[in-house]
């Protein structure tokens, strides 16, 4: 994990004798591990990219649209049979090119298959038609944050904030305030991250990603009462979470290596 690398490189400074500068020894860890975090992301942070949030049309998006592709499409999806599905998205396209539908799942598939630049494509292509079809708009901002461009996801991602009311976007299930959060993390800012980070909170209360890098961002922000109660939230929720137990583990090394080092000069 980045978080223990950053305390571990921290660990190999020079420690000194007094408490202050033991204090400010560990103030440089929270920092370092705040820099390592804006450089990479956790596997967890991925997590949404790997969610089947299929997105099945409603009758009244359809209209009177046949919609047995669609269905068909996706149930060759959830059985993992991703090019019969293309198939069936490919003929829904063609036979209706103006329904965003068969676009979205186009570039739904692809993305499945890997095939970011070919499911970008079709998510635009999608949003084109219709410039407020929030499943489009959602995985265009997750590849460019899987691609690391934090500045393009964050823009996609601050859009739909602006778009879309609260309601809607809790009942998408798509967690958008999150990415917000996360990328300006990514990018340094820690400030807006942590207004991001409330709201993503308070739609996913118990979603174990956002209370971990809310709690996170916290430390970055040297803000040691709010994390301490995030991550006892987090800890309620998932004992076992590993990114935090790395956390702990990274930043007890650092501790005992400081204690020795007292010791041993003394």
């Amino acid at each position: 994990m980045s978080e223990k690398k950053s305390t571990k490189k921290s660990s190999e400074s020079k420690a000194s004798t007094s408490k202050s500068k033991t204090t400010s020894s560990k103030s440089k860890t929270t920092t370092k591990s705040k820099k390592s975090a804006t450089t990479k992301k956790s596997k967890t942070s991925k997590r949404p990219a790997t969610k089947a949030k299929t997105a099945k049309p409603k009758k009244e998006d359809l209209k009177d649209i046949d919609d047995t592709l669609i269905l068909n499409g996706i149930s060759l999806i959830e059985e993992n049979k991703l090019e019969a599905a293309l198939e069936c998205f490919e003929d829904f396209s063609k036979t209706y090119p103006q329904n965003p539908f068969g676009w979205y799942y186009l570039g739904y598939t692809k993305m499945l298959q890997d095939k970011k630049k070919d499911a970008m494509r079709h998510f635009k292509k999608a949003t084109k038609l219709d410039k407020k079809f929030m499943p489009s708009l959602y995985y265009q901002g997750l590849i460019e944050f899987e691609n690391n461009n934090f500045e393009k996801a964050l823009k996609i991602f601050d859009d739909m904030m602006l778009k879309f009311s609260t309601d809607e976007i809790k009942e998408s299930g798509f967690n958008i305030p999150y990415f917000v959060a996360i990328c300006y993390h990514y990018l340094g800012n820690l400030e807006r991250a942590e207004e991001f980070f409330l709201f993503a909170y308070n739609l996913s209360p118990e979603d174990p990603v956002v209370l971990y890098y809310k709690g996170f961002n916290e430390l970055a922000l040297r803000k040691y009462d709010f994390a301490i109660e995030t991550f006892k939230t987090l800890l309620y929720i998932d004992i076992n979470n590993q990114m935090f137990w790395d956390l702990f583990k990274g930043y007890s090394y650092f501790y005992h290596q400081q204690e020795d080092k007292k010791k041993a000069e003394e």
